[in-house]
């Protein structure tokens, strides 16, 4: 197990069940457009599009070419499960937003079919336990009705940046306190020449009371990292930083639809496409430097898949397209962000020797001394 290095992770077909009364669906389907997230036992997707689906007839459960499903693949057992959920899921299933807030899902947004049509300005949260949804019923100076934007989860505030309604390409910033659940808008009503253009398909993350944004564009354009936009939370304007290039490789090339995960002080941008091209580098830039370092290549080059970190720093990629308009996948891919604990590598080794966990199986590993924490990631 090396670190900045992808793997893709093959699914235990065997084990793939669903957890509704149809049992055919195995595994999910090729999907782009979806979010992710994780914790350090499972990953959770939500929504995504298919184009081949568009003529395939629905059902009161079914949204197609959107997926209305929330799927879970185990990080143990290789296992995907799909879930049956309680509740209103939203329909907004393309280029919405979501995040993890300890045992919820949180998503924000989003478009349902024709793209930008029937866009969304909703919060849902989703029970990773109970699996039931809520429809969160937020007031003050909300966000337009988008898709395409980022969105960041620090302390008790959601923050969403940019977006698109489907015609115009926006680069607000809104907070929303979680406690009451009341929406302010930050950027300034007035553009100045120091905002940014507008886009969609962008990253945020945050360093110093700062919104650090990247990439992005729009249906024609896709931005550069040579000079990143900044939104300063306490002065609530944008400026921007110019970064350092890699001393052999220079900046990233421009893109949107990319990934970007941050761990500690330090980003990391995956895939993406610039409009041509779809590219599979991953980059990482220090947010104390301002250093771009070129890290390795993903195992399978994508744009519109998601991506998320687990809080013991392995950062997981699922889905997109491997060929522009054309080809989707399913794969999931991970890179360990730095040297797992010994606790981490033993437990990934004993995954690897007793593949098929069973409830016979965790009263063998109780005897054998393993911590409950690591047994309670079989599912």
């Amino acid at each position: 197990m090396k670190i900045f290095e992808f793997a893709k992770i093959e699914p235990d077909a065997s084990f793939c069940t669903d957890s509704g009364d149809d049992n055919t669906e195995r595994v999910p389907v090729e999907r782009s457009g979806h979010r992710i997230v994780v914790d350090d036992a499972n990953l959770y997707s939500l929504g995504g599009y298919n184009p081949q689906f568009w003529n395939v007839r629905n059902t009161e459960d079914t949204y197609y070419p959107l997926f209305k499903e929330v799927w879970k693949f185990n990080f143990s057992t290789h296992k995907w499960t799909k879930i049956k959920t309680q509740g209103s899921m939203p329909l907004e299933l393309a280029s919405h937003a979501a995040v993890r807030d300890r045992k919820n899902m949180l998503t924000f947004g989003g478009t349902g079919v024709p793209f930008g049509e029937s866009s969304s300005n909703d919060l849902h949260v989703l029970n990773l336990e109970s699996y039931k949804w809520q429809h969160y019923q937020c007031r003050g100076d909300h966000p337009e009705e988008k898709y395409g934007h980022a969105m960041l989860l620090i302390d008790d505030y959601l923050y969403v940046c940019g977006g698109t309604t489907g015609w115009i390409y926006n680069i607000d910033v809104h907070r929303l306190n979680l406690r009451t659940l009341v929406w302010e808008k930050l950027s300034p009503k007035t553009v100045s020449d120091c905002d940014p253009d507008g886009r969609y398909r962008h990253e945020i993350a945050i360093h110093q009371n700062k919104l650090f944004m990247f990439g992005g564009g729009t249906a024609h354009a896709a931005y550069d990292f040579q000079v990143v936009p900044v939104f300063s939370l306490e002065k609530r304007i944008w400026a921007s930083v110019r970064t350092v290039p890699d001393n052999i490789h220079g900046f990233p090339a421009p893109r949107r639809c990319h990934s970007c995960t941050q761990f500690e002080n330090d980003v990391y941008v995956c895939g993406g496409m610039d409009g041509e091209k779809i590219t599979g580098d991953v980059w990482r830039l220090s947010l104390v430097t301002l250093q771009w370092s070129r890290c390795c290549d993903m195992s399978v080059p994508v744009y519109f898949h998601s991506a998320d970190l687990t809080p013991s720093g392995c950062l997981y990629s699922f889905g997109g397209v491997t060929k522009i308009d054309d080809v989707r996948t399913s794969v999931v891919q991970r890179m360990w962000l730095k040297i797992p604990s010994l606790k981490e590598l033993s437990w990934n080794v004993l995954c690897g020797l007793m593949p098929q966990f069973s409830e016979q199986n965790k009263h063998t590993l109780v005897d054998l001394g393993v911590p409950s924490n690591f047994l309670d990631r079989i599912s």
